[in-house]
């Protein structure tokens, strides 16, 4: 017997493929987590009646010609993604009662994968850090998930689901992945499409997977990449598939360790990222400090005034219409955002530009660059989500970046997680370091048992 604790994508797709599970079994067992669980983490803005999830599936098996591996496999959506005649309130007043009228591409995809959509998850206001939703950390129910993506961590810790979808601004897939100790992949700018899905910054936001391990990122990135003429950053010269190998497992590489002080964080984070740099060089691994680039400190100032500009762009009428139901935070960052002239925009964007081409020497050297994954463990409370700090640098760059468990700190029992970065286009290292290392460290060792008590 199985319970939704004990599944991945690829463990349920082998049980599917073996007759020892229908695909009404495993949706009803996710269901049955779901109402279990949510009271206590409340991690759904929206979860669709059962008897809708179950003609869902029954449609996506009936039309399924192409036997996806996704096929019958629960997911959830972050709720700024369109999905035709469900809520998308986008964790805003603005937004309350609105019922989409169109499909996201990813939705599309999925759909045409024949992946069920279970419903959608909380999140901060429009994605853009303001009015931080009630979802709590698995973990410890006191503590935030991290955001913006706060309830697909969330939902995925406490075993609600085997997938979900978020985007990243800043650091809106990484670190509530880091947080809730489940394994992020947020691709090169451009793999995925954003059509359909409501911006933060349309030149930097960036499309992210959430899954259990680091397997189970191929299963759902090999169905969702790729150009789509809706969307003007998708690109139609690069199609990557990522595979899974034995051979994966023998590859060696040249990591750098980002050593500028920018990249310190707390004592019991620290000491864990130690244990992992000793680990990769156990493993025949040849890992160097190195440094960010020249430009990072200007990028990151240049980050902020493309997302207030990008952010104020898109909002402006119905801030304009009534400011009032903004979020405090939002409002500030959308009246900072309103005041940068042409010229300020511009150039930040040409410093970005600058910044983001100064990789290619790093790359030269390494194949891939680590840091830690968060400043600190998953504060307490739940009224702000935490720092981005560490993954800004490189959702401002477009760079490919990976976020899995590597340990629980012995001071706040919450997890901490690795941050992996690789050169533009080249996620398949990612795919093979990040398994390595879940071997190394045991990766069921950081499932999470909720206790319902609380």
């Amino acid at each position: 017997m199985y319970s939704p604790s004990d599944l991945t994508i690829e463990k349920a797709i082998k049980l599917l493929d073996d007759k020892a599970i229908t695909h009404r079994d495993l949706i009803e067992q996710y269901l049955n987590r779901i109402y279990e669980v949510e009271p206590s983490v409340r991690a759904f803005s929206y979860i669709k009646e059962k008897k809708d999830v179950i003609k869902s599936l029954s449609n996506n098996v009936k039309n399924n010609n192409n036997k996806s591996p996704l096929l019958g496999i629960p997911y959830r959506l972050k709720d700024i993604i369109h999905v035709k005649d469900l809520p998308l309130e986008a964790g805003s007043k603005t937004m309350e009662g609105y019922i989409s009228d169109k499909n996201a591409t990813i939705f599309n995809r999925l759909n045409t994968a024949g992946a069920v959509l279970i419903g959608k998850t909380t999140t901060a206001e429009f994605a853009s850090g303001g009015g931080a939703p009630k979802t709590r950390n698995p973990w410890n129910l006191e503590h935030t998930p991290g955001g913006s993506s706060s309830g697909f961590a969330a939902a995925i810790s406490s075993n609600m689901l085997l997938f979900s979808i978020g985007t990243q601004t800043s650091g809106s897939v990484l670190r509530p992945a880091s947080y809730n100790g489940i394994t992020a992949l947020k691709p090169t700018f451009g793999q995925i499409s954003k059509a359909g899905i409501i911006p933060a910054s349309w030149s930097i936001d960036c499309v992210g997977i959430f899954t259990k391990n680091v397997r189970d990122l191929k299963y759902v990135y090999n169905e969702i990449a790729g150009y789509d003429i809706l969307d003007r950053y998708t690109y139609p010269y690069q199609n990557i598939t990522l595979k899974l190998s034995e051979g994966n497992l023998l590859k060696k590489f040249t990591i750098g360790i980002i050593s500028d002080s920018y990249f310190k964080g707390s004592e019991d984070v620290m000491a864990i990222f130690e244990d992992a740099i000793k680990a990769l060089k156990i493993e025949n691994h040849s890992a160097h400090n190195c440094k960010m680039p020249a430009s990072f400190e200007e990028a990151n100032k240049a980050h902020e005034i493309v997302v207030n500009a990008e952010t104020a762009a898109y909002h402006q009428l119905k801030f304009n219409e009534g400011k009032e139901l903004f979020s405090t935070e939002l409002r500030a960052d959308i009246e900072v955002g309103s005041s940068y002239a042409a010229i300020d925009y511009l150039q930040a964007q040409e410093n970005r530009w600058e910044y983001k081409k100064s990789f290619k020497s790093i790359f030269e050297n390494f194949d891939l660059l680590i840091t830690p994954a968060t400043t600190e463990t998953a504060p307490k409370g739940i009224e702000k989500t935490g720092s981005p700090k560490f993954n800004k640098p490189f959702s401002n760059a477009g760079l490919p970046t990976l976020t899995l468990s590597i340990g629980t700190s012995s001071l706040t029992n919450l997890p901490v997680g690795i941050q992996i970065i690789t050169n533009f286009d080249c996620e398949q290292n990612l795919i093979d370091l990040g398994e390595q290392l879940q071997i190394i460290f045991d990766y069921t060792h950081f499932t999470c048992d909720l206790d319902l008590s609380s």
